[in-house]
């Protein structure tokens, strides 16, 4: 999908049925945003690994162990995020962790993101946690760019350094504390 969307767009929680398009959107997410990043061959790497994300994202469909949310256009995904209690040993219990924000790169630039993580964040506030976390890959800019305009800040002294497919990420934790409301 390609070009300014038309058509209905509706937010759902995932399916089990989803898991294998909600890989492929991930490889094409990070294939297209880590480009200019990462080598060429961690990005063909990715390919070998989508029938082990569509194993790991049916199984956390199917537990709950992890909230899904998606993104259709006229019955097609094209977007999805995932969220839940943060991982991090030092996060107080009341901190979420935004896990991942894919859209397909065609869609870009158009406020689906921005619409999606209104979701996320609704969730997120209802769920009872009072901030959120994103951890994200130095260089990125456009999803820096992303979660600063969203308020996220960067916090001092988290960067940590991950290695998949033998390549070394640089990533720093982002911080969102929720605004919460007396009535």
């Amino acid at each position: 999908m390609s070009g300014v969307l038309q058509g209905q767009v509706h937010f759902r929680p995932a399916r089990l049925e989803d898991a294998p398009q909600l890989a492929h959107i991930h490889l094409q997410t990070w294939q297209a945003a880590y480009r200019e990043i990462l080598s060429e061959r961690f990005l063909v790497d990715l390919n070998n690994g989508v029938p082990q994300r569509t194993v790991f994202l049916a199984r956390a469909i199917a537990d709950g162990s992890l909230s899904v949310w998606v993104v259709e256009v006229d019955g097609q995904l094209v977007a999805w995020a995932s969220f839940g209690c943060s991982r991090d040993v030092d996060a107080p219990s009341a901190t979420g962790e935004l896990r991942a924000l894919n859209l397909l790169p065609g869609i870009w630039g158009q406020g689906i993101g921005t619409q999606l993580w209104g979701q996320v964040h609704e969730q997120l506030i209802e769920a009872g946690f009072t901030s959120v976390t994103v951890w994200v890959v130095q260089g990125n800019v456009r999803a820096l760019g992303f979660y600063r305009a969203l308020g996220f800040e960067p916090e001092p002294h988290t960067e940590k350094t991950v290695v998949e497919h033998d390549e070394p990420l640089l990533l720093v934790r982002y911080r969102l504390r929720f605004e919460l409301t007396v009535g």
